[in-house]
């Protein structure tokens, strides 16, 4: 790490190891206080309506439409979210692969660790649903999910990390690496100092939702699988702190599309103290990503309320929500589901697939599956 780069007054200081070998950057506690401009607390106060706007239309859906919606923005914003770390997972490979066994151990591979993020997530959030403090036990669990039977498998799971790492580009050494985090000894107390900042009830949610996964980041306590939990936690503080009560929010795509800039602006806040340039990157991806929430909604509820309005047989209406929670579908999948017979659901899928709503993707005469395209590509896109 080049020192040299680094002269921060208020996010931290540039040390030595004990024995001098290298330099890192060891952050100050938190709370940190930096100025916000009338201007940023302007954007702020545009992202908590923007916000609480996407929380209102969810919040007015029946229950089962909901569950529409909260399994399919789970499910993206864990693709997302594994996207930045290199996996090359779709929408429509996640879908697909609870139907069809995939057959390229790469795929399989990055399927699986998308799904880990997923279960993950849905685990921090049954947490914090019962309105619990985020704590200590609860991140090792949920990083103990996350790299269950993945890459990182063998990097300490469920436990801070306990060597030394360097953070840049690949072959990087501490010498040469843009970022080196704290030694492992450091971990325990700048972390029992990152849960009392993210419970504490006197900060704005949001500032305080940008400041704690910068200092997170910076603190990287495991060996693997910081960036992917860093992401989680942003989305268990917003829900926690009440900004919105179902997880219709998908940030990571925001920091994907941005991912140098992402990157960028926190390595700044370390260097230059830029705090206030990496809250404006924060609000901004928080303002967009529930504008791009709230467009979605409307779309894939307009979609559906048109397809059910044109449909008088209950189970055929049963059918289409089943593609809105999985857009690739077998007969099987209908007969079983529903409770009815095979030559049933025969007819349901060729009503539907003579309405151009499903297509058959097989080719074969048995086993045949379908996929909902206009559901797929809006979830997709």
């Amino acid at each position: 790490m080049d020192q040299s780069a680094y002269s921060p007054k208020l996010s931290g200081e540039v040390r030595w190891s004990d024995n001098g070998q290298f330099c890192f950057f060891h952050p100050k506690l938190l709370p940190i206080s930096f100025d916000i401009d009338e201007t940023m607390r302007r954007r702020i106060d545009t992202a908590m309506v923007t916000l609480g706007r996407l929380d209102g239309k969810v919040s007015q859906m029946s229950e089962g439409e909901r569950s529409i919606l909260t399994l399919a923005f789970t499910m993206k914003e864990s693709t997302l979210s594994s996207a930045i770390e290199g996996t090359g997972t779709t929408m429509t490979d996640l879908y697909r692969s609870s139907k069809v066994t995939e057959k390229d151990p790469v795929k399989a591979a990055d399927n699986l660790e998308v799904n880990n993020y997923k279960g993950a997530l849905d685990l921090g959030l049954s947490f914090v649903k019962r309105r619990e403090s985020i704590d200590e036990g609860h991140m090792l669990r949920m990083h103990s999910v996350l790299l269950e039977g993945v890459r990182g498998k063998d990097k300490q799971p469920g436990r801070y990390r306990d060597s030394q790492v360097a953070v840049g580009s690949y072959g990087d050494t501490l010498e040469t690496a843009r970022f080196v985090p704290v030694p492992p000894a450091h971990i325990p107390w700048l972390m029992d100092n990152w849960f009392s900042y993210v419970n504490d009830e006197k900060s704005n949610a949001l500032v305080k939702t940008a400041v704690a996964h910068y200092q997170f980041e910076t603190v990287h306590p495991f060996r693997d699988g910081n960036g992917r939990i860093g992401r989680l936690m942003i989305m268990l503080m917003l829900h926690r702190e009440g900004i919105f009560s179902h997880p219709v929010l998908y940030i990571s795509e925001f920091f994907n599309r941005n991912r140098t800039e992402y990157i960028d602006k926190l390595n700044r806040v370390r260097e230059k103290d830029e705090f206030a340039e990496w809250l404006d990157f924060f609000i901004k991806g928080l303002t967009t990503q529930a504008q791009s929430s709230v467009g979605l909604i409307d779309r894939l509820a307009q979609y559906r309320k048109d397809l059910l309005n044109e449909e008088r047989n209950i189970n055929t209406a049963k059918t289409i929500d089943m593609l809105f929670r999985n857009p690739f579908v077998r007969i099987g999948d209908i007969s079983e589901e529903l409770e009815i017979s095979v030559p049933a659901a025969t007819r349901i899928v060729e009503s539907l697939e003579g309405r151009g709503i499903i297509r058959e993707i097989t080719g074969q005469r048995r086993n045949r599956l379908y996929v909902a395209d206009m559901i797929l590509d809006m979830l997709e896109h």
